[in-house]
């Protein structure tokens, strides 16, 4: 994502690995240094995905373990919905500072922004507010999509959404799909996972980072919006600084999810259906807009940011593809005879 128009001086300069990726990405390299740089770059993305599966396993076991009644009884969650939930993204926040606390505490090689040398400005918040409310409407037409052709084969699609909504009670539950998630998630994509993928350009680690992202989701539809999501996310964490990211995040959750789901709950049905029609149109014209506006600095970008050639033959990893196939794996659980 970029900018709005008269807001692109704002944005800090390319960090030095950065750049120097980038001006070698000429048609001069020979086949053995763009074969051994692939190598480095399939490396580097085996490491990060490694560990985002590490994450996703040790979330499962952690979440495996406080539902088990003894458990939920000894720590008296049992009674407290969303609680479960809570303790569990806590301990994950330990685990991401306890395995890669340098790099969280903004130390080491990989430094997580903390600190820019500008701020976005109002029209770079609203451009990409209005491109994730974009990314929730293309969300809900490829869930219509999905819901017609499951039916049409005899399937029901129990998206992880729908799941979340029903699951929303009492106070802890938004308060830790709203805040807490955000942060453990900003802390891992867009701080641990992208911060080590930047050397090799900061476009690749933004679109390699978005995607791990959405593998880690596991849903057909959600995990296309959180691919999108990722891409904004990590273009406002990679230009100003990881604590803008976590603010926009908390914006998606807090009030674009959480609070327009309550409002439209609370309202008669038709005035709820209406809400969400004018939120979908919205988003798609807003956003479709905003795109418009800066699709010539966005092309400069990606320009001035392509990563040397090889670099996206890192893609072919195993690690990646391990991810992938869970994630597969996992959106087609989704899906159950009607």
């Amino acid at each position: 994502m970029q900018q709005p128009n008269h807001s692109l001086s704002e944005s800090p300069a390319t960090d030095s690995t950065d750049a120097d990726a980038g001006k070698q990405g000429g048609s001069s390299a020979s086949p053995g240094p763009s074969r051994s740089w692939s190598a480095q770059v399939r490396r580097g993305v085996d490491l990060q995905s490694l560990y985002a599966l590490v994450y996703l396993v040790v979330a499962n076991l952690i979440a495996g373990v406080l539902n088990l009644p003894s458990v939920a009884a000894a720590l008296g969650i049992a009674r407290q919905p969303g609680l479960g939930d809570l303790l569990g993204d806590l301990v994950m926040l330990v685990f991401l500072f306890g395995t890669r606390g340098q790099d969280l505490l903004g130390r080491g090689s990989n430094p997580v922004r903390y600190k820019a040398q500008a701020n976005p400005g109002p029209a770079v918040l609203v451009g990409a507010i209005l491109l994730i409310m974009l990314a929730s409407s293309i969300e809900t037409g490829f869930t219509w999509v999905v819901n017609q052709g499951s039916q049409a084969l005899g399937l029901v699609y129990h998206s992880t959404t729908s799941q979340i909504a029903a699951g929303q009670h009492g106070l802890l539950s938004p308060l830790d799909t709203a805040i807490l998630v955000p942060v453990v998630e900003e802390f891992l994509l867009r701080g641990v996972v992208m911060g080590r993928l930047r050397p090799y350009g900061r476009t690749f680690a933004i679109v390699t980072s978005s995607f791990i992202f959405a593998c880690l989701h596991g849903d057909i539809t959600q995990s296309l919006f959180t691919f999108l999501l990722g891409l904004v996310l990590g273009f406002i964490a990679m230009e100003y600084s990881i604590l803008w990211s976590m603010a926009l995040h908390i914006f998606n959750n807090l009030v674009l999810a959480d609070a327009m789901m309550w409002l439209t709950q609370t309202v008669p049905a038709r005035t709820g259906t209406l809400i969400n029609q004018g939120m979908t149109l919205l988003g798609l014209v807003g956003g479709l807009v905003v795109l418009w506006l800066i699709w010539g600095q966005l092309a400069d970008r990606l320009h001035a940011n392509r990563s040397r050639p090889g670099t996206y033959k890192g893609w072919i990893s195993l690690g990646l593809a391990v991810l992938v196939v869970l994630a597969v794996v996992n959106a087609a659980q989704r899906f159950s005879l009607a």
